[in-house]
């Protein structure tokens, strides 16, 4: 059976070695066990367990005492939205530094798929997580938390705040992002505002809508708000029959980076002029849309800093695992305003 590499440290690499087969298929042994035969999963998995790769979840009365590379799952809720994917970019090259292995698993906004990634990660005997749950914080999710910590797994939330036990969070600032868009578009020459939101139970939604009326009170500017859901295709369905009807809003705020990309795309399909084109709609996007202004698109925005919020995560579960305790706290991100004229100026 294979031993460990004689520094003591079993890294995900070591196991492919020991298992003749590539690290792609060790990692798909741990977060995509479906996509392999039967054989080669078990196999991977009995070698990974043999070489103390994977070691049984400590109890939260154990101190952490590290005997082998520390293994940190990330799962969050979309992983094809650029925003999560960026995320977890920064957390894989951050854990790469720390000598540390990065699980990546997404959800696909399934509560079906977040439970069974979970279960999975705790099956794995990782040392931490760091979590984004699916929009809307449920008793399922909040079990989840619990379940955690009678495994002694250490949990650090991500952009979406839960109520359960954890070791703390970083979490994006969204009543000001909603206020800084509100803002923004008062300034603007705009009558009818038609803000396209996410789930209305959903913290998010709360604090950026909160924010954009807060900004707004007072204004002649009509409000219309659209409560649906995160993604593309429910902003695009409600807009094929919205766009229909008169009259028409001259200004939309798309609540992230999903929304708004349907924005655009049922504006396309209706063959109606498209946000911030000649005769078309002022529109703002929170969370913005990746390298947008490369493809001709100008759109005030408001950005993150990423790279902040990925240390600031990795931070917490560092100090989770060294003090065994759940001292973590509340890490707050506040986002900026990106108009086009940023972009311009950029440029050389």
């Amino acid at each position: 059976m294979a031993k460990p590499p004689s520094t003591g440290r079993v890294r995900l690499k070591d196991v492919a070695t020991a298992a003749g087969v590539s690290p792609i298929t060790v990692s798909r042994a741990f977060s995509s066990p479906h996509q392999l035969h039967p054989q080669t999963c078990q196999h991977v998995l009995e070698v990974a367990h043999a070489m103390g790769y994977l070691a049984r979840p400590r109890q939260p009365s154990e101190p952490f005492v590290s005997t082998r590379r520390r293994v940190i799952g990330v799962l969050n809720p979309q992983l094809d939205n650029p925003f999560f994917h960026e995320l977890t970019c920064l957390i894989g090259r951050l854990g790469e530094t720390r000598h540390m292995d990065v699980l990546t698993m997404d959800s696909c906004n399934s509560p079906e798929q977040e439970k069974a990634a979970i279960d999975r990660l705790i099956a794995c005997g990782v040392d931490g997580i760091i979590l984004t749950f699916i929009a809307s914080g449920t008793r399922e999710q909040t079990a989840c938390l619990e379940r955690l910590a009678r495994a002694g797994i250490a949990v650090v939330l991500l952009d979406r705040e839960i109520e359960g036990p954890h070791h703390g969070g970083v979490y994006i600032d969204n009543l000001d992002c909603g206020y800084q868009a509100g803002c923004w578009m008062r300034r603007q020459p705009v009558e009818r505002l038609l803000i396209l939101s996410g789930p209305p139970d959903s913290r998010v939604t709360i604090g950026r809508v909160s924010g954009i009326r807060e900004a707004l009170a007072g204004s002649a500017i009509s409000l219309e708000v659209h409560y649906g859901d995160f993604s593309m295709a429910p902003t695009e369905r409600f807009l094929n029959e919205r766009l229909g009807q008169l009259p028409l809003p001259d200004a939309l705020i798309g609540i992230n980076n999903q929304i708004t990309l349907g924005i655009l795309s049922a504006y396309r399909q209706a063959r109606l002029p498209l946000p911030e084109h000649a005769g078309g709609p002022r529109l703002f996007c929170i969370d913005g849309i990746t390298h947008a202004e490369l493809l001709g698109m100008e759109i005030s925005s408001i950005r993150h800093d990423l790279a902040t919020m990925a240390t600031q995560a990795m931070d917490l579960i560092e100090d989770a695992l060294q003090s065994g305790s759940r001292r973590g706290t509340r890490q707050v991100v506040r986002g900026h305003l990106h108009l086009p004229s940023d972009a311009e100026q950029a440029l050389p």
